[in-house]
């Protein structure tokens, strides 16, 4: 209520009260010397209306204690007895335990012991004025007058007590008031704003018996004599120490918004606008920067990891990825808490219909925006040339795709651990290499390639002295198998990576400023055997032959050469070649070393998102993403092309050959 009704009805009550005291007594002296108005009925007035309208603090507490005290010596010393000396130790204790309290109490209620907090609500239920003055004005009518000589006098006061305590004298005047104001439309009143957090966002008070879904509702406020002064949506709707409370972010002021900070009562209702296909679940919070979008939604909210929100900036829509969410609890009065999720999301940036690609935004989303889920809409157009679909953001139409020629000239690594999905996406991406008339050559100690891809007639390598004629044959698909398990792995990686580079060096006419396209992608399956880190080496001489490799990747760029490195743990594979991987599809991993590898990829929150990714879900970052930020994407089904190895298998037909 505004202050200038809280004191409108305070000098009504003040004048009531003196003419039913003139009336009894014949006189004003009972406003100077009489206890039951004094301590009683001004006392009771001035504190509940003006000083602690809503709730009395500790300090509240010990300030009304203390004038309950001063106020019982005004009863003379021959009343002095029974009810007086109860309302002098309720008094005393009030003023000690207070003043206690405040002294020993530093941090929140809710985190203090048990018996703090009991002592500290039970002193704010009895100090309140409500409470101590309203015994004080009973106490002192019964101390001043009898029955039946002042029963009229009495009644009278009683009437009072009951009508200012019982009936609410403050809301009556106001309903009195609201109702001969003559409002600008029929919106009714639905709840009132009980505070502005900031410009753009507002709390307020909602019927408790208003129906469920109206989140995303659009809301109308207005002052209390029916001037329109905001409108916006609402996006949060729980209940709050027992009150149905909800946060409203504001899209539209009036030109009476000024006058909402005076303090005044603020109404609002509901207009008749559909709910949105994407309700609103929160607004851009605190500690959102231009790469990292921080909202907070209520717990019952129901998103996940992976999915798209969107905010408006400038008339069109950013796009963020939620990659974090923690639980977060705030200290309210009264020993009360509020728990809130507060949420992480990547920016991924605005979507290029053309292009299918994601656009970077170069500066933070507006602080109070409204935050929703999005699907986005389904995507149609053709993907562009040059490029390869790998899956989509989870619950969304945004599909994931790579650059070809990208993925390989600047190589590419696959990271999970076992059944995470990653050999079904390297098949798939080795298929569009082939589609693209680009070689592939698969160094496969696993020996499943074979088998998943022989639909594509490979040519089964048993030397590096078969490379020069594979290359300069017909057949797109070579793989070499790991027969002899006891050879040395590094060393005819080496041979084979050397071969094929020499090759490849031999027939291109290199002209400055013109790059070469990707010609041919080295597959390393089970790369930390291939291409082991210098401490994982089975044997000194494997260092030499992992360098040998390494200055082929090094310098194959600018001849047409790749790779593709598969591998569980990052850890194992050398680095020299692992740095220059610019492409990484990063699946479900739980080698710390590898996720603090990976961090200095994608950053913190998603590297932290690795370990808990579902099955054939991965997060996709570098040059050939259709993504300039790390996003997470489903894996499409690959693995529904590929029948049981077993039954594609022919007897016969898969060569295993010992190589020494």
């Amino acid at each position: 209520m505004k202050i200038s009704y809280r004191l409108t009805v305070m000098f009504i009550s003040i004048i009531i009260i003196l003419v039913i005291g003139r009336w009894s007594i014949g006189s004003f002296d009972f406003a100077t010397g009489q206890f039951w108005f004094v301590s009683g009925a001004l006392l009771l007035i001035l504190l509940s209306l003006v000083d602690q309208p809503h709730f009395s603090k500790d300090a509240n507490v010990f300030v009304n204690g203390a004038t309950a005290l001063v106020s019982l010596f005004t009863v003379s010393e021959s009343q002095r007895f029974g009810l007086w000396w109860i309302f002098f130790c309720w008094a005393t204790y009030l003023l000690v335990l207070s003043f206690v309290l405040m002294t020993i109490r530093s941090r929140a209620l809710f985190l203090e012991t048990p018996t703090v907090r009991f002592l500290s609500r039970l002193n704010r239920i009895i100090g309140r004025p409500e409470s101590i003055f309203s015994a004080f004005f009973l106490g002192g009518i019964f101390l001043q007058f009898s029955y039946p000589k002042d029963g009229a006098a009495i009644n009278s006061l009683l009437l009072f007590w009951a009508v200012f305590m019982i009936l609410n004298v403050p809301g009556i005047a106001h309903a009195v008031s609201s109702f001969f104001l003559q409002r600008s439309d029929t919106v009714a009143i639905e709840g009132v704003v009980s505070g502005i957090q900031s410009p753009r966002l507002a709390e307020v008070k909602l019927r408790s018996n208003l129906s469920e879904g109206i989140i995303g509702k659009t809301i109308v406020l207005k002052l209390a004599d029916g001037e329109k002064v905001a409108e916006g949506i609402l996006f949060d709707d729980r209940i709050v120490q027992g009150l149905r409370q909800g946060r409203v972010a504001l899209t539209q002021f009036g030109s009476k918004w000024g006058e909402v900070s005076a303090g005044g009562r603020v109404e609002l209702g509901f207009l008749d606008t559909p709910v949105s296909s994407s309700p609103p679940v929160s607004v851009v919070g605190v500690g959102s920067s231009i790469g990292r979008l921080v909202f907070e939604v209520d717990p019952r909210t129901s998103l996940h990891s992976g999915e798209v929100v969107q905010v408006a900036i400038d008339q069109s829509h950013a796009y963020y990825q939620i990659v974090a969410a923690t639980i977060g609890e705030v200290a309210l009065a009264e020993g009360n808490s509020l728990q809130n999720v507060r949420v992480v999301a990547g920016q991924l940036g605005s979507w290029n219909e053309t292009k299918a690609t994601f656009t970077p935004i170069d500066w933070v989303p507006p602080a109070g925006e409204l935050v929703a889920v999005t699907r986005g809409g389904a995507y149609t157009g053709a993907m562009p040339a040059g490029r390869c679909t790998v899956g989509h953001v989870p619950n969304s139409h945004f599909p994931v795709h790579v650059d070809i020629s990208d993925a390989i000239t600047h190589n590419t690594a696959l990271i999970g651990v076992t059944g995470s999905g990653k050999s079904y996406l390297a098949f798939h991406l080795i298929e569009a290499y082939l589609a693209a008339g680009i070689k592939v050559l698969i160094l496969d100690i696993t020996r499943q390639h074979w088998h998943y891809l022989q639909r594509h007639n490979p040519t089964a390598l048993t030397s590096p002295e078969g490379v020069a004629e594979w290359l300069a044959g017909a057949s797109n698909l070579a793989i070499y198998q790991f027969a002899n398990a006891t050879a040395g792995f590094p060393k005819a990686t080496a041979e084979f990576a050397e071969k094929c580079f020499e090759t490849l060096q031999n027939s291109t006419r290199l002209r400055a400023g013109v790059d070469i396209p990707a010609r041919l992608c080295i597959v390393f399956e089970e790369a930390h055997s291939l291409i082991p880190e210098w401490n994982q080496v089975a044997q000194s001489s494997d260092t030499q032959q992992v360098n040998r490799t390494a200055r082929v990747i090094l310098q194959g760029r600018k001849f047409g050469l790749g790779t593709m490195l598969i591998t569980q743990r990052t850890a194992n594979v050398t680095k020299t070649i692992l740095n220059q991987c610019n492409t990484v599809f990063a699946l479900r991993s739980f080698d710390q070393t590898g996720l603090d590898f990976l961090r200095n990829y994608m950053g913190e929150e998603y590297s932290q998102a690795i370990s808990t990714l579902p099955h054939l879900t991965a997060i996709l970052v570098g040059k050939a993403s259709s993504s300039s930020s790390p996003i997470i994407f489903n894996v499409s089904n690959f693995q529904d092309r590929w029948q049981d190895p077993q039954q594609l298998a022919v007897p016969g037909d898969v060569p295993v050959i010992d190589q020494q």
